[in-house]
């Protein structure tokens, strides 16, 4: 994994990673020796009790001026997970979670978000050429991983197709939220895979210190003769009226690949240019604003044919092909196909504190989507997206409260609202008019033995009480003893303002009502969603955390009535009306150790067993002609398991050199009789990786790479993907005047490999990118 600049230069011990349980042991061995081995032996060496009252460690600012000579010389930020409405911080959730902040954006060229978000442990992408591309989070993708903005979902055709662009800018955004596994409480049982939350400041909800401020970046990249510009302006009109606007373009031209007779993949291209406007009005008691964003983009799509394939009448499962059509293709550059999309976002906020007694916050959003995209074959537009979209949320926070000698409780209630109707017109127009409404209610509460560890907001209301369950007068001397004796775990973990143990409960119930208005289709669906996790320190080194749950996700609009050609896919789609809920029982478990001084691990692993998963099943695939690799794909439910894991560690070896070291894995197996193999398609292959990271002066130099193995374990019609090495080296440079500004310069693919990547729906047309030297500065006034 690359580590970027603040976010990775000493990697944060509270990102949780996993290991699987259920696969071959040859397999097991071979991704996470190095990984393990490097992690025991200096665990052995340092897993002394030493204690250091330090934050979660976080990649948003270092200071290299630190007298402290225990450990690398930072100062760590808190880092809080916004879209969980109980603000935990990261390390606090027994759900692994990472956390890319905007200063490790703007030292990476990546502009669409599974690209952005691909280094992550746990993370990878189905990459579409440039345009686009969707995060997959332990081998899970749209649907089943959720994509949001602000807290509120992302509204655009993504979820339907791999070559359509999540319609959300990343360069710029104040910090990405990756929630791995089942996070259907809050987001929906539609979140079995995970939450990917883009946090921007378009609506300001805090008073700033400066009346201006601002940034500016540029950005550019050398394997796509490409750039990325960014410029951002903030300010204030008196104490309480605040403002913001940013402004974004990017050009990159096509993707340069090695070791082809090629050198360049044609119709790769990629554009975008993107705004947004906020105003806000802001209190010590609450604010309320509004914002406006519109985003428009332009990018080829690199694979294309003219399909002559269509479902045989007779035999079911089959295609009949016409092979004998003789059809002219060839395009020049202005016929070549495109995507011309534009997305307007408007969004209205609103949040007040202490509204009464007993309530913390009342928080409320609104927003209304119009997006439209025009794939446009041979100058002509072949077919249209649209997708016009109200989203609403309204969550209250409930004051901490004492129960009993329990301990302290904390929660939160809300209700989520969408309406959509979405359409697609033209030649592949495989989707009919369908008008979405979901409705959800969930509450979530968390129980901890002190007052603090509930992130209440209005201590004083309870200043005649003891702040911990267990003693009436902790909370005096918050954990110090008045003789020699030592300290136990949790007057220790007080000390550091940390909660000893904690309990997480909740539940949710979703609604669904889909009509086809093309075919007077109506379906209703409802699902329910229960979870319960939990964490404990078992010294004040090691935190110990669990998680069981069970999520019902509601069968998607494709997955019920598509029926047709899908051309940038290269597939026949067809739909199942008959589809029932999706139910998935999980279990994960984290274990993190971090001594303070020269360590840090974290590990978890995470088991899934669906019933009536949801799967598109290939049927046939053409072998001949200029349709050869077209395939017909029904929509099915079979059981399966999912499983899988991620381990991360880091070993400092003095105040400017540290190790990094990451492993991941995620498996799909389907109880599907029919199959001859038994995996889900597109899975992405296990990885292995570390870097070496070094800080002298105002310098950051990281040394960074990854191996990813060969992916043998392949659904029916898919072929093996050969592994590769991945190695990048980046170095960046942090201004020491009173002007704020960074530089970096970077070389990524060094070995220049072939490599592609098996999850994408082009893994054998589309190479991932020759060796690039890209560069960058920015700015902050």
């Amino acid at each position: 994994m690359s580590p970027i600049f603040h976010i990775n230069r000493l990697r944060e011990p509270d990102y949780t990673s996993v290991s699987s349980v259920n696969f071959s042991i040859r397999r097991v061995t071979t991704v996470f020796s190095v990984t393990t081995a490097l992690g025991m032996a200096s665990l052995s060496v340092n897993a002394t009790d030493t204690i250091v009252d330090i934050k979660p460690m976080t990649s948003s600012s270092f200071h290299l001026n630190s007298p402290d000579t225990t450990h690398p010389s930072v100062t760590l930020d808190t880092i809080v997970v916004t879209s969980n409405p109980l603000l935990p911080q990261a390390n606090e959730m027994a759900t692994a979670t990472s956390i890319v902040t905007g200063d490790a954006l703007t030292t990476q060229t990546s502009s669409t978000l599974g690209d952005a978000l691909a280094n992550e442990v746990g993370v990878s992408t189905d990459s579409f050429g440039q345009g686009a591309s969707r995060p997959i989070i332990r081998g899970q993708s749209a649907p089943r991983v959720q994509v949001m903005q602000n807290g509120l979902s992302v509204q655009d055709a993504s979820q339907i197709s791999p070559d359509h662009q999540v319609a959300v800018p990343v360069l710029g955004a104040k910090q990405v939220e990756v929630i791995k596994g089942t996070s259907a409480l809050m987001y929906g049982g539609g979140a079995i895979g995970g939450v990917v939350n883009i946090v921007n400041g378009t609506i300001p909800k805090e008073k700033r210190q400066k009346n201006i401020s601002g940034k500016l970046a540029l950005i550019g990249q050398q394997a796509t003769d490409g750039y990325l510009g960014y410029a951002e302006l903030n300010g204030s009109i008196g104490e309480n009226w605040l403002w913001s606007g940013y402004y974004q373009k990017t050009d990159k031209g096509n993707i340069q690949v090695p070791h082809l007779d090629t050198d360049e993949i044609a119709n790769s291209w990629y554009t975008q240019d993107n705004g947004s406007i906020g105003l806000s009005y802001v209190t010590d008691m609450g604010y309320i604003g509004a914002s406006y964003q519109r985003l428009s983009s332009e990018y080829g799509l690199p694979f294309h044919v003219h399909n002559e394939c269509s479902p045989d009448s007779t035999l079911t499962n089959q295609l009949s092909c016409d092979t004998d059509h003789d059809h002219e293709h060839d395009h020049d550059h202005g016929e070549a196909p495109y995507v011309d999309m534009t997305s307007n976002v408007y969004q209205l906020h609103a949040e007040r504190k202490l509204p009464m007694i007993g309530v913390d916050s009342i928080n409320t959003k609104l927003s209304y989507t119009d997006y439209r995209h025009d794939e446009i074959d041979e100058g002509a537009v072949g077919t249209t997206f649209e997708n016009k979209a109200i989203s609403a949320q309204a969550q209250a926070t409930h004051s901490t409260y004492k129960t009993g000698n329990l301990g302290f409780m904390k929660g939160v209630v809300g209700l989520d609202y969408t309406n959509s109707r979405f359409s697609a017109v033209g030649l592949e127009g495989y989707l009919p008019q369908t008008d979405r409404t979901q409705v959800g209610l969930f509450f979530i509460e968390r129980l901890t033995p002190d007052y603090f560890g509930a992130k209440i907001q209005n201590a004083d209301k309870f200043a005649g009480q003891s702040l911990s369950a267990g003693d009436a007068h902790a909370g005096h001397n918050h954990g110090e003893t008045t003789n020699d004796a030592p300290l136990d775990t949790s007057s220790i973990l007080r000390k550091q303002g940390k909660s000893p143990w904690y309990i997480e409960f909740g539940g949710r119930q979703d609604f669904q009502n889909l009509i086809d208005n093309d075919n007077n289709i109506e379906k209703t669906h409802a699902g329910t969603s229960v979870s319960l996790e939990g964490g404990k320190y078992l010294t004040p080194n090691t935190q110990l955390s669990a998680r069981i749950s069970h999520s019902e996700r509601l069968p998607s609009p494709q997955e019920l009535f598509s029926n047709g050609a899908h051309l940038a896919t290269n597939t026949w789609e067809r739909g199942n009306g008959q589809l029932e809920e999706e139910s998935t029982d999980g279990v994960e478990l984290t274990l993190r150790y971090d001594n303070g001084n020269r360590f840090d691990s974290s590990i978890s692993v995470f088991y899934n067993d669906s019933t009536n998963y949801i799967y598109a099943k290939t049927q046939d695939i053409a072998t001949e002609g200029e349709s050869a690799g077209f395939r017909l794909v029904d929509y099915v439910q079979s059981d399966a398991k999912h499983y899988g894991g991620e381990i991360q560690s880091r070993y400092y070896l003095n105040d400017n050199i540290s190790i990094g070291s990451f492993a991941d894995i995620a498996l799909i197996t389907l109880d599907d009789r029919s199959l001859t193999r038994k995996y889900a398609p597109r899975l992405v292959a296990p990885r292995i990786g570390g870097d070496i990271t070094s800080q002298f002066g105002q310098f950051d130099l990281v040394l960074s790479g990854y191996h990813r193995f060969e992916q043998d374990h392949i659904a029916d019609f898919e072929t093996n993907t050969p592994s590769y090495n991945m190695v990048d080296a980046k170095l960046v440079y942090h201004s020491s005047s009173a002007h704020d500004y960074t530089a970096f310069f970077q070389v990524e693919n060094i070995l220049n490999e072939l490599a592609y990547n098996h999850a994408s729906y082009l893994a054998e047309q589309v190479p991932m990118p020759e060796r690039s030297f890209n560069a960058g500065i920015t700015y902050n006034f």
